[in-house]
């Protein structure tokens, strides 16, 4: 399964590094697109043209503030299906500086619309902390210590 990562901002043609201002925040969201691509295969790219969205074999989850919170746990089980259930590619949708207008969502026809919670965070920083999320549910899916380690024993 090949795992995108979706940005709006991302004008087409253009190199991924210049479409961030923070230098930092690039860094990141590389190290996770490497760190997933130990699992899967994991690319970047802007916003598919209208009308040319993939829609068999498949899946898309839109990041928005009205979505549906989840935890890392839920995460993975729901990437654990997508993978099982014979999926192609997942697109992860991250908006631009405005976030998504509902027009954008509908046309997007998201199976998930995921929420980080009800913190407004810099697109940037949303593109990191959704690859940094999914790393981890592989990481859970692997039984690998990276989320054990950062989550309190009870």
């Amino acid at each position: 399964m090949i795992v995108n990562f979706c940005l709006a901002w991302l004008k087409t043609g253009r190199p991924v590094r210049q479409a961030f201002k923070n230098e930092a925040a690039f860094e990141w969201l590389m190290d996770y697109l490497k760190r997933i691509g130990k699992f899967s295969q994991c690319t970047v790219s802007g916003l598919p043209p209208s009308g040319k969205i993939c829609r068999d074999g498949t899946r898309r989850w839109l990041c928005d503030r009205t979505g549906t919170e989840t935890t890392s746990e839920d995460l993975a089980r729901r990437l654990e299906s997508t993978r099982d259930g014979g999926i192609r590619e997942l697109q992860i949708f991250i908006g631009g500086a405005d976030g998504w207008m509902r027009a954008e969502i509908q046309s997007l026809e998201p199976n998930f619309i995921w929420s980080f919670g009800p913190l407004t965070f810099a697109h940037e920083l949303a593109s990191v902390v959704a690859a940094e999320q999914v790393y981890r549910a592989w990481t859970i899916l692997q039984g690998l210590p990276y989320h054990s380690k950062h989550v309190a024993k009870q």
